[in-house]
């Protein structure tokens, strides 16, 4: 999960956000919030801290170090990357992150709703008119406390709204979706002339599958996207700032604990790579992004003594992540002292 999606049509590269393994859960009288948003203040850390400590692959003589990622991170934080430094400087190679690149002829491009550009409701619908009852009364409560009480937002497309409330959010708890940790080590590899490894799983893609996502089809998920925004901004802000503090401090103890049976990949970000999965009927397209990385990390593993690579926090801490696999292989896997039994 939290593969990054590259779509090539021609000289046009289009790169997405992360890729989730979990859907939207439709709401449900169950699911229902108050119509008074709780206000859950987050605190996040600034300044510089030290960031994660790094993971080590091992076979026979040769090392990867290995970087786990996540989002959001506090948004006033800067890192010293001082361990990771000194992994890259002794390193030949960095392997990107996982990764897919699909290549398909424009016409097709044209017809896959990839990058919808439409932001309101078919026939001027507004919000009230497509949400229940007590799911609006939800959403007017957030956009009270979040959106400035925007009434132009209620006459746009449900991921529209739940983009605009997720950010927002964030950005109120001093969080941030905008921070590319992986673009960041890139750039220190850069400057410690550590040459970049592609492991792109690539797929050429020449025809349409037969039937497309209808327009009903995609604002019911819209709507259920929203749902599930709306209660992450109401109970999961202080889980998201503290997962982000114990990976800026290091913490890792804390991070393992706060990321065992939850997945905080918001619909909002994925939402354009899980609507390609089902459109080009690919529903194994994680696992063969998983395959590539795995093969590209084992010849790294031999081609170097000193390597690093960058995983998300979940691919590396997971039970059936991208390291336990490698390690299920025979290869050497040691966390973080911190972790360590």
């Amino acid at each position: 999960m939290l593969a990054k999606l590259a779509v090539c049509v021609g000289a046009l590269a289009l790169a997405t956000h992360a890729w989730a393994q979990t859907g939207p859960v439709p709401a449900t009288s169950a699911q229902a919030r108050p119509a008074e948003a709780v206000n859950l203040q987050a605190v996040t850390v600034t300044g510089e801290q030290p960031g994660p400590p790094l993971w080590e692959v091992r076979s026979g003589g040769h090392v990867m170090w290995v970087i786990g990622t996540i989002s959001p991170l506090p948004k006033h934080a800067q890192w010293q990357w001082h361990e990771l430094e000194h992994a890259l400087g002794q390193s030949t190679e960095l392997l990107e992150a996982p990764s897919a690149r699909l290549r398909m002829p424009g016409s097709l491009f044209s017809r896959l709703a990839l990058q919808p550009n439409a932001r309101l409701n078919p026939g001027g619908a507004s919000l009230q008119r497509l949400l229940p009852p007590d799911m609006y009364a939800r959403w007017q409560a957030l956009k009270r406390q979040y959106l400035d009480n925007d009434e132009a937002l209620d006459f746009t497309r449900p991921i529209v709204a739940a983009e605009a409330l997720y950010d927002k959010a964030l950005s109120a708890n001093d969080l941030s979706d905008d921070t590319d940790v992986a673009a960041m080590v890139e750039k220190l590899a850069h400057r410690h002339g550590t040459r970049l490894i592609d492991a792109r799983y690539e797929l050429v893609i020449s025809r349409a599958p037969g039937q497309l996502n209808s327009a009903e089809q995609e604002q019911a998920e819209g709507i259920a996207c929203l749902d599930e925004t709306m209660r992450l901004v109401e109970s999961q802000l202080p889980q998201l700032a503290a997962r982000a503090n114990a990976w800026s401090t290091g913490d890792m103890k804390t991070l393992q604990s706060l990321m065992q049976g939850t997945h905080y990949d918001p619909c909002v970000v994925t939402a354009i790579n899980g609507d390609f999965e089902h459109q080009l009927n690919i529903p194994d397209l994680p696992a063969r992004i998983e395959d590539a990385w795995i093969a590209a990390a084992k010849d790294a593993l031999i081609r170097n003594r000193h390597s690093v690579a960058i995983l998300s926090m979940e691919q590396v801490m997971a039970p059936d992540g991208y390291l336990a696999k490698l390690r299920s292989m025979g290869y050497v896997v040691r966390p973080p002292e911190s972790l360590q039994p």
